[in-house]
């Protein structure tokens, strides 16, 4: 009896045992598993860490500012013009509407990678008024400039403009006691976002021309851009000159117009150093697509057409540890092909600035 007993305790003994052998190693398996999982992770960000540190790691050419406060007035020369030519194979006489600007003044600030300017319009004189008329134009940008990726939001707005080459159409016109042939109802608004990118680490756009990096050897980068732009013409039933209606037919008697453009474009940049003394030419072109919507006195139309866009900006300036100065020349132009009419408009600019970092 006792016999029999004991082999029944030990029979349960062995039993109870059994799943918590089998328990223990589910657990081991799972503990295992979950080991490996971590492991797995831990080497992910590891590795995501490591791409990390190398993007902001700064190439050997290339010296960023530990200042993340910049201000930076300036004195801007703008020149802007509205050039119509005919599509047609030489039908109609190209004419040139251009605004009355002296000069612009005006402020820049960055703060870290974001890059504030605003202009405002020097007085003119009474003089300058009498010949070319009055211009009232609005100019702000926003910039947030990487090393190689550019953000820019702008808007322009030009209210104002003289006939500039206006003797074929007012043969009798006396320059002299009335100044230019003004329309003064003639208005230009601009606005949209660029979008850039250079591709090669050692080339620094942020360096060329916003300062805020040093660039300590040349080098030059492909680039490629993309641009969405809004453009408005407002106009009156005086935008095409004398004896030209009939050869502009979309464009006689313009009331005003909308133009949605998407602009994709490449270029070239080089950035030459002589110890802190710089210079860089960047040259862009491209086309796209573009919605047009305008508005004549007798009717409204809608179209789709191809624009072309060019962009060439050189800069030469000296980029000291505290002070720094360069002086930047662009010119930029865009179209408007409405059916047998050419509008390009062009900005060109003269900049000087210079500042400090603290």
């Amino acid at each position: 009896m006792l016999r029999s007993l004991t082999y029944l305790v030990l029979v349960l003994a062995l039993m109870s045992n059994v799943p918590v052998f089998s328990q223990t190693k589910k657990e081991q398996a799972n503990l295992e598993k979950q080991a490996k999982k971590e492991q797995a992770r831990l080497e992910k960000e590891r590795k995501k860490e490591e791409k990390k540190r190398k993007k902001k790691e700064l190439p050997e050419n290339i010296e960023a500012f530990p200042k993340n406060f910049l201000i930076r007035p300036r004195f801007v020369y703008p020149e802007v013009s509205l050039n119509v030519s005919n599509r047609m194979f030489g039908k109609g006489e190209k004419f040139k509407y251009k605004p009355a600007m002296p000069g612009v003044v005006g402020l820049s600030v960055k703060i870290k990678k974001v890059y504030v300017s605003v202009a405002i319009q020097l007085p003119a004189s009474e003089q300058l008024k009498r010949k070319y008329g009055e211009t009232k134009f609005r100019n702000i940008n926003i910039n947030i400039q990487g090393r190689t990726v550019l953000w820019s939001l702008f808007y322009r707005d030009y209210k104002g403009f003289y006939l500039k080459d206006y003797e074929n159409y007012y043969p009798n016109w006396n320059k002299d006691s009335l100044g230019y042939p003004k329309s003064p109802g003639l208005r230009i608004i601009e606005g949209g976002l660029n979008m850039g990118f250079n591709f090669n680490k050692n080339f620094s756009m942020n360096a060329a021309f916003a300062q805020g990096e040093r660039q300590k050897k040349g080098a030059g980068s492909f680039l490629m851009g993309w641009s969405e732009r809004w453009q408005y013409i407002e106009a009156d039933t005086s935008f095409v000159p004398p004896t030209q209606g009939d050869l502009y037919p979309n464009l006689n008697k313009l009331k005003f117009g909308n133009f949605i453009s998407t602009i994709i474009y490449v270029g070239y940049g080089y950035q030459f150093v002589i110890k802190k003394v710089h210079f860089t030419p960047v040259l862009l072109a491209g086309t796209g697509f573009q919605i047009q919507s305008y508005e004549q006195t007798d009717k409204k139309r809608f179209w789709i057409n191809m624009p072309t866009y060019a962009t060439l900006k050189g800069q030469l300036g000296y980029n000291g540890d505290h002070f720094f100065a360069n002086l930047v020349y662009a010119t930029e132009f865009n179209s408007i092909p409405i059916k047998e009419s050419r509008i390009r408009l062009y900005h060109n600019w003269l900049e000087f600035g210079m500042g400090l970092r603290f």
